[in-house]
Order: C-alpha cells, then structure tokens, then sequence
C-alpha cells in the first residue's frame, strides 16, 4: 500500500499524527530558550538575589521557569514529538507496526504532557504571588531589581502553550488513530500474512465490534 488509497479516516489519523512535528520544534524552541537563559549572568544574579532576600526577609523565592533540567527534558519531548509524527506517512500505508506504536507513544505522550500542565497549575509559588509578598512586605523597592534581571514574560507563555498544544495534539493523534484503527481494521496489514492470526490489537477491537452488534441487536 502506498496511502494513497487509503480511507478518509486513516488520511486524518495521518495527517494529526504528523502535526506532532511543528509542535516538537515548538518544544525544542522553547527548550532551547529556557536552556540559553539558565547560562546567563542575569540568571544568576537573579538566584543569588532570590536567595538573599529569603535569608533576609524570609520571602521564599518564586518558582521560575523549569530549571535546567525541566528545559532539557522539553527539548526531549520536542524529539520525540518530532519522531513520533513520523509515524503517520506509516499510518497512512496501513503499517501494523505504525498503528501499534502510535497508539501507545501517544497515550504516553499525552499522559506526559498532562503531567506538565498539570504540575504548573498547582505550583505554589508563583512569581505573581511573590511579587504581592514583596509588595506587602518593608522592602517593596526589591521588586525592581528582581524584574530587571528575570526572563522575560513571554518565556513563561511561550511555554504553556507549547505545552498545551502538545497535549492537545497526541490526544487528537490516539483518538483519529483509534477512530481508524475502529473503522478501517482491515486497512493496516501491510507486512502481516493474509493468513495470520490477530494480533492484540486486532482481538480487543474485535471484541468491541462483537459487543456493538450485540448491543444494537438487543436494542432493535
């Protein structure tokens, strides 16, 4: 099979795998980003700073972005993303192999990529709430001094929305794969003997066929 037979639901489970590319270098991008400002002069200038506040005033220092090595773990999921909308030019020639591990890296990658949002919404000590500490606090002239040397705002939305999107697309990805897989079973053979038994895949899908039928003949 070449895809270009292939059915409208294994052309969209395709293309939405292969959208994980922009998305990696999304991820890579800001990686990188966060990775060059932890090397910088300003950046430690701001910890020692952060710190000496919080010996001084007992200001706990802000969260900020994900360190160094939450920014190399973002340039590794930007790869892998990238690795992974790959997998779609295989979908679409009706790869079994393709199919499988799409649908498994996906559902990891999304669980990956909740983690991570999920780990920034519930952070405690955001710089928002440390600028109000500061604020209400006798040295609300600090405030200035910690802005001059933080990264720049857009650092932070930057990641949330790659992240975001991230998340939004591997679910995309497994649920079109699914649809496919659901509608189009037949379709993915490609490099498997006509003759060979099911592989799991095949088993639990038509498992849910079955009980479908079932389902709709006991309600007709």
């Amino acid at each position: 099979m070449t895809g270009t037979d292939a059915p409208r639901p294994v052309r969209v489970a395709a293309w939405l795998t292969m959208a994980l590319a922009p998305v990696g270098l999304l991820l890579l991008l800001d990686g990188f980003l966060e990775l060059h400002w932890w090397g910088t002069t300003e950046e430690r200038q701001l910890i020692a700073l952060l710190a000496k506040i919080e010996t001084d005033y007992g200001i706990e220092a802000p969260a900020l972005l994900r360190g160094r090595d939450g920014a190399i773990q973002l340039v590794i999921l930007g790869l892998l993303c990238i690795a992974y909308a790959t997998l779609g030019l295989w979908i679409r020639r009706g790869r079994l192999w393709a199919r499988t591990t799409a649908l498994t890296t996906g559902v990891l990658l999304t669980l990956v990529g909740l983690f991570g949002v999920g780990a920034d919404a519930t952070e405690s000590r955001p710089l928002s709430v440390y600028f109000d500490n500061l604020t209400g606090s006798a040295i609300p002239d600090r405030i200035a001094a910690v802005k001059a040397l933080l990264y720049p705002g857009w650092y932070s939305w930057f990641e949330d929305i790659a992240q975001g999107l991230q998340v939004i697309a591997s679910l995309a990805a497994v649920v079109a794969i699914a649809a496919a897989v659901i509608t189009h079973s037949d379709y993915f053979s490609g490099g498997r003997s006509v003759d060979a038994p099911p592989d799991e895949w095949d088993a639990a899908l038509g498992r849910v066929r079955e009980q479908s039928r079932t389902h709709l003949e006991a309600e007709s």
